[in-house]
């Protein structure tokens, strides 16, 4: 606890506001016990202080060409400084110093841009040498050396396989969903993972130019190309701001009196402004924690709620991201007793989507006897006496079993369509099949259906997988605008050209390959509850949890803040205005012109919180 209050960025924010509330209570104390002018030291001591800073920060943002509602509040404190209305000045102080705490606390970004991301990029590599293998860092690695890969290990840089055949996981580079056999000539990409057998490459590339590095330059690159996001309250400020320099020299020039123009500044001072939006912001990103969604700043949810197209990744965000059973052919039972039987002695991603799908459905497994693999092509083995064969349709041809020409056409469509076929053979007789294939979410439609019923009309699909299995997706979703076969940087360009043609942007992943687009993206959103700690350190909300409908209820409470933060700047404004008007006639003190503003701050707080009670 007591670290917390230590902490520098929590101390910066709340500096001025303490300062500034014991300046105003010890005032108090004097004006109560009679110290006239002790108390007016006090105050005029508390304003020096407290408005010091804010006019430092007021004259940089001027330089910078930001211009903004606080120039309002700066100027009626200046103008109560100089009419010698320190009283009014502190409060304003207190009301401004507030009121940017508030949104600094809201608006300061959690997220350790890509610290992590370069943490977990593959760092050891296993030189084979004369006498074993040498461990070294990645970065050491030159171009021939020869490195093993342990199986489950990642890839430290970019070579071509010399020896070994394995399964590769590539989806997290690629988007693809299923491994890919890799021997001898594959080319193997850093950042990948080896999931069988361990292979021994040829370096190709220096760490600094592997794939993976490439993925990192280009997630920086995005992030230092995002425009700046200009604050809510000041995109009303030019107009607010004249309208109240307008009155407040109208004021004075009808009455000649410095005074009503100092009170007609203080009551226009913009503190709803400022507070309507951190306040429902803050609300906002503690409803969404509470449902597993963590928006990582003010400005994320802001531009969430001002998405015109949403793209989502397909491998692990439209679909679960694995393969898994969807239909066993021929006679189902045996079927899936042989196979499973067999299988349940593979390591391969497959065998144990199918286990698990055999256990879930009660399925009859046996052991099986002279149990052999085929890595990547199949296996085979003994039950009750009979020798089977379950894998690839080329491994049970090259064992005896015969195949119609009509099961290779069926084939080659199944193929071509995303799915997965992996044959049951005895004999001479090919007995069925089980077919896998990356499921489409659940909940997916239920998402398309809430974002169409609150107005979202662009729905994009990005994949690096094929054309056609991208197609086969989207015709299930009803999804028109479909990209396929794009890698990183075909997403961050696709990202660039929706943005250009459409207005904001929200992309939608899970993977290292999704990570530069949402970091292109106006806001990205990250599946954190399997994906990559890539996406999720690039992204500017994460979804902690297996569940794809909370973007939709991220999107609701994004457009329920900036809804409710607008009514507060507009009462702000609307009662600013008119107080403005009567402070003119000369029938409010700058001092109750102040206590008035704390009047409406509170209702405006009040109105803010209200989002912490509406239903999502």
């Amino acid at each position: 606890m007591w670290s917390f209050f230590m902490n520098k960025s929590f101390l910066s924010f709340v500096t001025i506001p303490f300062l500034t509330l014991t300046g105003l209570a010890v005032g108090a104390f004097f004006h109560l016990t009679g110290n006239a002018k002790l108390d007016q030291t006090v105050w005029m001591i508390t304003i020096i202080i407290g408005a010091g800073p804010l006019v430092f920060r007021l004259i940089k943002d001027l330089l910078r060409g930001h211009f903004g509602v606080d120039i309002i509040a700066i100027t009626a404190i200046v103008t109560s400084f100089i009419l010698g209305q320190y009283l009014a000045g502190s409060v304003i102080v207190l009301m401004l110093s507030g009121g940017e705490a508030l949104e600094a606390y809201a608006l300061r970004r959690a997220r350790k841009e890509l610290t992590q991301l370069i943490s977990n990029a593959p760092s050891v590599a296993h030189i084979k040498t004369n006498s074993g293998l040498l461990d070294v860092q990645a970065s050491e690695v030159k171009i021939g050396d020869i490195i093993v890969i342990k199986p489950g290990e990642a890839v430290p840089v970019d070579g071509i396989v010399l020896e070994g055949k394995s399964e590769v996981d590539e989806s997290a580079l690629t988007g693809e969903s299923v491994p890919k056999e890799k021997q001898t000539g594959s080319l193997l990409l850093s950042g990948s993972i080896n999931k069988e057998n361990p292979l021994e490459i040829k370096a190709v590339r220096q760490a600094n130019e592997s794939k993976y590095e490439q993925i990192i330059k280009l997630i920086k690159d995005a992030e230092e190309s995002r425009a700046p996001v200009v604050r809510l309250a000041d995109r009303y400020s030019v107009w607010f701001t004249a309208i109240t320099f307008f009155i407040a020299l109208l004021a004075w020039l009808v009455s000649h009196d410095p005074v009503r123009l100092l009170a007609v500044l203080v009551v226009a001072t913009p503190c709803p402004l400022i507070l309507a939006t951190p306040i429902a912001i803050i609300s906002g990103l503690a409803k969404s924690a509470s449902r597993g969604i963590i928006i990582k700043s003010g400005s994320a949810l802001e531009n969430l709620a001002e998405a015109d197209a949403f793209i989502f990744d397909k491998t692990g965000t439209l679909t679960l991201g694995t393969p898994e059973v969807f239909k066993v052919s021929s006679e189902e039972k045996q079927v899936l007793e042989i196979a499973t039987s067999l299988d349940q002695l593979s390591a391969h991603i497959l065998a144990r989507s199918l286990v698990t799908y055999s256990q879930k459905n009660n399925v009859k497994i046996s052991y099986p006897k002279n149990f052999k693999e085929v890595f990547g092509e199949g296996v085979t083995g003994e039950i009750e006496g009979k020798q089977y064969y379950f894998g690839k349709l080329k491994f049970l041809q090259s064992n005896g079993i015969k195949v119609d020409e009509s099961i290779k056409k069926s084939h080659d469509q199944l193929q071509g369509s995303g799915t997965i076929a992996v044959y049951l053979g005895q004999g001479e007789k090919l007995l069925g099949s089980v077919m896998f294939a990356d499921k489409i979410r659940p909940e997916i439609k239920n998402v398309f259906r809430d974002l169409k019923n609150l107005g979202m009309e662009k729905i994009v699909m990005l994949t690096g997988d094929k054309q056609s299995v991208a197609d086969n997706i989207g015709r299930q979703l009803g999804l028109t605008d479909i990209h396929a076969e794009s890698l990183p940087e075909d997403k961050v360009n696709e990202v660039k050209d929706h943005k250009k043609q459409f207005g904001k942007v929200a992309m939608i992943g899970d993977g290292v390959n999704d990570a530069p687009a949402l970091a292109a993206a106006d806001v990205g959103i990250a599946l954190g509850g399997h994906g990559s700690t890539a996406s999720s350190d690039t992204s500017d909300i994460v979804i902690t949890v297996d569940n794809l409908e909370r973007v939709g209820e991220a999107y609701k409470i994004a457009r329920q803040v900036m809804r409710i933060a607008k009514q507060g700047i507009f009462i702000g404004m609307g009662v600013s205005i008119l107080l403005m008007f009567i402070a003119a006639a000369g029938k409010i003190m700058p001092v109750y012109g102040a206590l008035l503003q704390e009047v409406l701050d509170v209702i405006v707080i009040l109105n803010a919180l209200r989002v912490n009670f509406e239903k999502v």
